[in-house]
């Protein structure tokens, strides 16, 4: 009786899943009308407001470090229209609205980031948060999610039934506040912040760009044959940017390994050190893993431990585990533990 029940509810949602199907294809755009619906969206007068005002609340998230308000701000953010806009003209050649697209993304650029430099200094913010750190570390996990996000992007634009999903697709890469952050290394004088976040920007950039060319001409948009040139050039921009990211996303899957390690060896042992590991920071040098940890502990605890026989059993375990020689250095910071009894 199960089985029966089990089986007809499988072809229920199969055919409700084929019907829908069949619908969402009759529903494709048409080749004209989506580039006039692309240029008018690019063309829009609001596109500059809607920036200014994106780029307004994700510099205050930012610097407030506060991610609800970098969402909200993501949610506006115009930022995407021309991009995809960039996509669909690449394999359309229609230099039309590759020119509108092109003035309006580097507008927005310079907009976005003399905005967020502008409100930096009048502000007068000078440290970062955790928020704009985030985003100065590009990894190929953000390429990943530029390539989904392009994907869902340039689907999106062809299918009139799933256009809602843009908002989504725009906070999930994260366009402006990236930018903002470009900006505030700038009003900060710390250009590391800056560089980094353009690396983020163009990884998104890029990622998205070319996804969404590749959804258009899977839906039958332009020719693969004349849009040869422009995907080869995208697809050697993508491999450029990913050897930086490449060693970014290295250096944090072996952070976390160590962390990992760390915590392990930490748990084994409170017991007998009672001892807090604050802060860990990895970097990759020659060949070689430096390691530098930050631990709390009691006085009386520090005296019963051999603080030189437990950094060489560490080192060791870490060398092992990671494979290569590995370089620990350790601060201690001694603590005292007040306790008070209720009265």
């Amino acid at each position: 009786m199960f089985w029966l029940k089990l089986q007809s509810f499988i072809k229920q949602e199969w055919r409700l899943f084929r019907d829908t199907r069949i619908g969402v294809q009759v529903e494709k755009i048409p080749k004209d009308k989506l580039s006039q619906i692309l240029i008018n969206q690019v063309l829009a007068r609001n596109f500059c407001i809607f920036l200014i005002l994106a780029t307004t609340i994700a510099t205050f998230g930012l610097i407030s470090n506060s991610a609800a308000t970098i969402i909200g701000a993501m949610i506006i953010a115009p930022l995407m229209i021309p991009i995809i806009g960039i996509a669909y003209a690449l394999v359309t050649f229609n230099t039309r609205l590759i020119s509108y697209s092109l003035i309006r993304l580097i507008l927005g650029i310079f907009v976005t980031v003399g905005i967020a430099f502008l409100t930096t200094e009048i502000i007068g913010y000078r440290l970062s948060g955790s928020e704009i750190l985030a985003r100065t570390e590009p990894t190929l996990l953000d390429l990943g999610v530029a390539i989904a996000a392009g994907t869902a992007g340039g689907f999106a634009k062809v299918r009139r039934s799933v256009s809602d999903a843009i908002p989504g697709v725009a906070i999930s890469v994260a366009l402006v506040p990236p930018l903002c952050v470009v900006g505030i290394g700038f009003a900060v004088s710390d250009f590391s912040l800056s560089i980094g976040s353009f690396m983020l920007f163009l990884t998104n950039l890029v990622g998205i760009i070319l996804t969404a060319a590749i959804v258009f001409l899977l839906d039958s948009y332009g020719s693969w044959k004349k849009a040869a040139a422009s995907l080869f050039g995208l697809l050697a921009s993508l491999i450029l940017i990913t050897l930086p990211l490449n060693f970014s996303f290295r250096e944090m899957i072996i952070e976390n390994q160590i962390r990992h390690e760390l915590a392990k060896r930490h748990s084994k042992n409170r017991d007998r050190e009672e001892s807090l590991i604050t802060q860990v920071n990895v970097q990759l040098q020659e060949g070689k893993i430096i390691v530098t940890a930050d631990v709390i502990i009691t006085p009386d605890k520090l005296d019963n431990i051999d603080p030189e026989e437990n950094l060489q059993q560490t080192q060791k375990i870490l060398s092992d585990k990671m494979g290569q020689p590995v370089e620990l250095r350790v601060r201690v910071f001694p603590i005292d533990i007040l306790n008070f009894e209720a009265d």
